[in-house]
């Protein structure tokens, strides 16, 4: 058995922080994907105790999910949640996360982190790297930046789904964080978006499993 230990810098106060915590707007921006993966849909958070669920899917399309609850909170000072996975790359085995925000004298949050206990090694070193994936988000929402978001995309793209929505994400994102400017992005979605809605159905599929071949034969 192991345990993970993370200290994170942040670059705001506590205060300014937990927000992210808290408001689904912010929560889905940096919080449940792991490194290659992105979001497809989560609930707004529960109440304290009450299950929550993290739908996902991996670097192929595959779906898979985070379960957990949040246990305590004590607002902009400590949280805690017990988690686990259905699936993916991650691991599963049922965790508990604690994290402290404590300020720092130049107005920042030092954020540590304390989690397990793991069954291996191997586990706890692929939460490490789903926890510096997240936080390195988190990181960049509390500083202000607009983060791409899946699950804003794919509202955007007026529900077009399967393996053809999300690489007009891939693009849509890939865009985005290059710097591409606001026009040129928008451009290119409009496109996007209103000619994937025009397909028949049964083309889509058929592009669309063809498109998911091309990405797992890529990965193999």
């Amino acid at each position: 058995m192991s345990d993970l230990d993370l200290e994170w810098k942040l670059p705001v106060s506590p205060d300014a922080v937990f927000p992210a915590f808290e408001q689904p707007s912010l929560i889905r921006r940096w919080f449940g994907a792991p490194p290659g993966c992105h979001r497809t849909h989560a609930p707004d958070p529960g109440a304290l105790g009450e299950p929550y669920r993290v739908v996902l899917r991996d670097a192929v399309g595959r779906s898979f999910a985070q379960v957990g609850c949040i246990m305590e909170a004590d607002p902009p000072r400590f949280l805690a949640l017990e988690m686990d996975w259905e699936g993916g790359p991650v691991p599963a085995g049922r965790t508990r996360a604690e994290l402290t925000f404590e300020p720092t004298e130049d107005g920042g949050t030092r954020l540590l982190l304390r989690q397990g206990p793991f069954a291996d090694d191997a586990a706890r070193d692929a939460h490490r790297a789903y926890w510096e994936a997240c936080l390195g988000r988190l990181a960049r929402v509390v500083a202000g930046e607009a983060v791409p978001c899946f699950e804003e995309f794919w509202e955007e793209s007026r529900g077009f789904v399967g393996p053809l929505g999300a690489a007009a994400y891939a693009v849509l994102a890939g865009l985005r964080e290059a710097g591409a400017p606001p026009e040129a992005v928008s451009q290119v979605e409009d496109i996007l978006y209103t000619h994937l809605s025009r397909l028949p159905e049964d083309t889509a599929a058929v592009l669309g499993s063809v498109l998911q071949s091309r990405v797992e034969g890529a990965a193999d």
